[in-house]
């Protein structure tokens, strides 16, 4: 299964919120969360959760990893650091940036529509290609 399959047909958390990845490279991924009211911290305002970059940038560091090894790995350890507040829709991109047998290292920016950095991560992912399976996806 392809990478943009994966993560845009058969990924519920992802379809929980509104996750579309665009753009797909060896080791690189790009995609964007439409920010809707039931993304918000405020019924008056629309100002995302947290959880929402971080699930994006989450999203994208598995996809990146996985179009590396042909799936996603379980997430070992991520630092974000939120830079500004998400208020309208969110665009995001993920690149591998160490791959080894045991971790991989994935560093994501997340933007707004004006190209201003929302939140910036860097995550450690369990790699999982055990004989050309992964146990995590593939049992």
């Amino acid at each position: 299964m392809d990478v943009h399959e994966r993560f845009n047909e058969t990924y519920p958390f992802g379809e929980h919120l509104g996750l579309e990845v665009t753009r797909v490279e060896e080791g690189y991924v790009e995609g964007k969360i439409e920010l809707e009211a039931h993304h918000s911290l405020s019924e008056s305002t629309l100002l995302a959760h947290g959880a929402v970059p971080f699930g994006l940038a989450d999203s994208l560091s598995a996809a990146a990893l996985a179009s590396v090894e042909g799936a996603p790995g379980p997430t070992l350890d991520v630092r974000i650091d939120y830079l500004r507040p998400a208020t309208g829709d969110i665009y995001g991109s993920a690149e591998v940036v160490r791959y080894g047998a045991e971790t991989g290292v994935v560093e994501a920016e997340i933007v707004d529509a004006d190209d201003r950095t929302l939140a910036t991560t860097r995550g450690v992912y369990k790699t999982n290609m055990v004989d050309g399976n992964n146990p995590f996806v593939d049992s």
